[in-house]
């Protein structure tokens, strides 16, 4: 070779940015090193976060890096944003330091380099507004969840006083159930009465639900159910609350569309929303996005609701739908080696509007729908992970598709799953005889 071999550096992206490493107590943030005292510590306090944002303007940065640890990370990010920042927020995974070296200085010092040189990439977060509305929707899903263990409470101590009731009812917080829990709350025991309490509705006879209703009615436990009921009945009227401040944060979202068109497909039932709320909720996310989600199969107003509030309307900040769905962990995975994938299992992300598809996709199974029926399919060569998974892979893509074209879903049919699926074994078969040196020959009717 004649001539010198050149030299490759790295390429400064931001010459002038910072790194913060944020703690409980106090955050450390570096900028470059030409600069007096480069290194700096400031408590979480807000007349510190105040003086942190003063001091970067004074050095005119205007890129800040800073990880996401806990929720420590929230009020820094709002006030720099707010002043005008370009804030990324990343993740942790991308920012470890060489091993043996670890301090608040030395992780400060390294995320400003790693920024400087456009190695990090920040997080998604939609604007303000949906942040507001996303707040109050993950409350809620909280109470949801802090009342299905209330059930649970509930069911063990009726178990431990040997009444059956949940053996004869479907649902223990239904109708029925509730009706005869309050009074057995109240201080009814006789199981004739509690059983005249059911509902008309309710398979089982009088006298089922009478046999179910005899038990030994210790103070203990009857304590613990009135404790449950009490609890269930508190977290009701928050989940009511958590409602009316959706439904105020929802009215304040710019209109994506002033006509909502009307529905396309019956509403999936909800334990937690009437009818009437479904439909108001329909229309307000019609709205806000433009294009009605539920007309898609498997896809509720509950699934809906998440969508509106983790990611919003606006997917700019995606290319395509391929890197939309890697964002919602439902794409297939990329980790390979030697030409072979890795086994066991990926980095554990967590991702709600993803958990959200995946429960919407295991509701395909008894779908009548094109995604039902691919949905179908996929079981019957896969297991239920994995079809799960692409059946929730193949929502986003449809999902991605509807917020940035503004298409309304067009449902296909069984026939034309149908179709294509034939389609692709005579061009199987066709290859396979092509290999052989044959040809197919179509059979007269």
């Amino acid at each position: 070779m004649t001539g010198k071999r050149k030299k490759r550096h790295l390429t400064v992206v931001h010459p002038n940015c910072a790194g913060i490493d944020i703690g409980s107590r106090e955050h450390w943030v570096a900028v470059e090193p030409d600069h007096e005292d480069p290194v700096r510590r400031f408590t979480s306090f807000e007349d510190d976060l105040e003086a942190l944002a003063a001091w970067l303007s004074s050095l005119e940065v205007r890129v800040v890096a800073m990880e996401a640890t806990g929720v420590y990370w929230i009020p820094l990010y709002e006030l720099l944003a707010a002043k005008g920042f370009e804030v990324h927020l990343v993740n942790s995974r991308a920012t470890r330091q060489v091993s043996g070296r670890k301090s608040d200085v030395l992780d400060c010092q390294w995320i400003r380099q790693l920024m400087s040189y456009g190695l990090l990439r920040g997080a998604f977060r939609p604007a303000q507004e949906i942040c507001a509305l996303r707040a109050v929707v993950r409350q809620r899903q909280g109470k949801v969840r802090e009342q299905s263990r209330c059930v649970a409470h509930m069911q063990k101590a009726l178990t431990q006083m040997n009444v059956q009731l949940h053996n004869v009812v479907s649902d223990l917080v239904g109708k029925t159930g509730l009706a005869i829990l309050r009074a057995i709350v109240a201080g009814e025991r006789d199981p004739h009465k509690l059983a005249k309490l059911r509902d008309g509705r309710l398979r089982a006879k009088e006298a089922t639900v009478a046999r179910s209703l005899y038990g030994n009615w210790r103070d203990e436990h009857l304590f613990a159910l009135s404790q449950a009921l009490a609890h269930y009945d508190f977290l009701t009227g928050q989940i009511a609350a958590c409602d009316e401040q959706i439904s105020r944060a929802l009215a304040v979202l710019p209109s994506a569309t002033e006509t909502p068109a009307a529905p396309a497909a019956k509403l999936l039932p909800s334990r937690h929303r009437s009818r009437t709320q479904q439909n108001a909720l329909r229309q307000a996310l019609q709205r806000i996005m433009g294009v009605d989600l539920t007309a898609i199969p498997t896809i509720g107003v509950e699934t809906a609701l998440v969508l509106a509030a983790e990611v919003g309307a606006d997917l700019s900040r995606f290319p395509n739908e391929a890197h939309f769905s890697s964002w919602l962990n439902v794409a297939p995975p990329t980790r390979i080696t030697g030409g072979k994938p890795l086994r066991g299992p990926g980095p554990k992300i967590l991702n709600r509007t993803g958990q959200a598809l995946r429960q919407a996709a295991s509701n395909a199974r008894r779908s009548d729908s094109f995604i039902g029926a691919s949905h179908r399919a996929r079981l019957a060569r896969m297991d239920s992970a994995p079809a799960i998974k692409a059946t929730a892979h193949q929502l986003a893509r449809i999902i991605y598709v509807m917020l940035t074209r503004g298409q309304p879903y067009v449902e296909q049919g069984i026939q034309a799953f149908e179709a294509q699926r034939r389609d692709r074994q005579l061009r199987a078969l066709e290859r396979n005889a092509r290999r052989f040196g044959l040809a197919l020959v179509e059979e007269a009717a």
